[in-house]
């Protein structure tokens, strides 16, 4: 099946097509780009980690680059390099992301590298052990980063499990792991269905889907692993360590990006946390001088979506600091005014214009966009939505979508109070 948006020839169009195995080809051709990137999305995130071999994806994410088809390491590395590939791979909830950026004359030469990554790879035993001791020392250097270790403990406490997953993986289940149980984990988990692969640049649309056709076409069929979710633990929790400063970490539930009214939520969320001019950072930081930190994002998963607040303060001011973050969650069911959605919508926008700057980016919201919504959205359609949004509208989904029930987590010297 093969779905081409409309627009004028020298505007971005889009084009969309499924194989035959399932696996989607997603594509955004921008004529003014001498450049295109790539990301491959595989449904095989420490989501589906099996039980006992949690950061399973984390290390297959790394060990899959070190030898792949008829290419060992050392030669893929090269050809790679050769053709000035900017390229990255990481584990994520849902996915294995591969992603890719090059001149747009070698992206015909990349696409069948990729291919034989996802479908071919060696999974050398010598290059095994590398890709686990660097599992472990991101790991182990969470300990040192404060802020990071409270956004993984955060989010563990706030989503179901497995959704909320540390993807790094527990130490002792990454000592333990082996090359034969992950060589077995990546047969089970690896499939086109529900891969998504997304092209952005300068391309030939004919030439493309012939190519991915070939080079993907004969990738065999498996059961996607689906996980079964766990109630989460929410509620307060707090990390007794002896610092000289507090970080507290605040979630609550908010409407998936699959949701009608999720541009409305993001755009509240930006007057609270859009930059310097929002209130968290003017009222908690700016006006009382609290806290060196404070901010707050949005993050959807497929089915649910929550925002994530954080703040790093000295002990003696982590009290107030969280009693004055708490007083802004609610104070925002109250509403917005006309001038602080004025300033959300010009900062929304201007994410927009950056984003089309840079295809690596394009290749990215073109997965997020289908992954979450079942479509693919333009920087015109993007645009548009943003310039469409009315304060009636935002503030009636405020006053209909309070700050409910809220989990909370802190690391410092005391236990803070929450009050609500």
């Amino acid at each position: 099946m093969t779905q081409v948006s409309t627009a004028s020839p020298d505007q971005p169009r889009q084009y969309q097509h499924t194989l035959s195995n399932g696996l989607t080809l997603l594509a955004e051709f921008i004529p003014n780009l001498r450049s295109a990137a790539m990301t491959l999305v595989v449904p095989g995130g420490a989501a589906s980690d099996p039980d006992d071999c949690s950061g399973a994806a984390t290390v297959l994410s790394d060990w899959l680059l070190r030898g792949a088809g008829s290419r060992d390491s050392r030669a893929l590395t090269g050809y790679l390099d050769g053709l000035g590939v900017q390229r990255g791979s990481q584990a994520e909830t849902s996915f294995i992301r591969f992603s890719a950026s090059m001149l747009s004359k070698n992206l015909l030469s990349v696409l069948p590298v990729y291919a034989d990554i996802v479908q071919r790879p060696q999974l050398p035993t010598e290059g095994f052990e590398p890709a686990k001791d660097l599992a472990l020392q991101q790991l182990a250097s969470i300990e040192d980063e404060p802020s990071h270790k409270l956004s993984i403990l955060l989010r563990e406490r706030h989503y179901p499990w497995p959704f909320g997953r540390p993807t790094l993986g527990v130490a002792a289940q990454l000592e333990a792991m082996t090359a034969d149980a992950l060589r077995g984990d990546y047969a089970r988990r690896f499939t086109p269905r529900g891969s998504i692969l997304s092209v952005a640049g300068n391309f030939d649309w004919a030439t493309l889907k012939a190519t991915v056709e070939s080079a993907f076409g004969g990738w065999a069929e498996k059961p996607v692993v689906a996980p079964t979710a766990r109630q989460p633990e929410t509620g307060i929790s707090h990390v007794r360590q002896e610092t000289n400063q507090v970080q507290i970490g605040l979630a609550y539930d908010s409407v998936p990006e699959s949701h009608a009214e999720s541009l409305l939520a993001q755009t509240a969320l930006n007057v609270l946390s859009g930059g310097m001019g929002a209130r968290l950072f003017m009222e908690i930081r700016e006006k009382q001088g609290l806290c060196y930190s404070v901010h707050a994002g949005y993050h959807s998963l497929k089915n649910r979506a929550a925002v994530f607040g954080y703040s790093g303060t000295a002990p003696e001011r982590a009290q107030r600091t969280l009693d004055s973050f708490i007083v802004e969650l609610k104070r925002l069911a109250q509403g917005i005014t006309a001038d602080e959605l004025e300033r959300a919508r010009i900062s929304m926008k201007s994410r927009v214009i950056m984003q089309g700057e840079s295809s690596g980016a394009r290749a990215g919201a073109l997965v997020y966009d289908f992954y979450h919504r079942g479509r693919t959205r333009t920087l015109a359609d993007l645009k548009g939505q943003i310039e469409s949004i009315t304060l009636d509208a935002v503030n009636a989904h405020l006053a209909k979508n309070p700050v409910g029930q809220l989990t909370v987590v802190t690391i410092g010297p005391e236990p803070l109070k929450v009050n609500l």
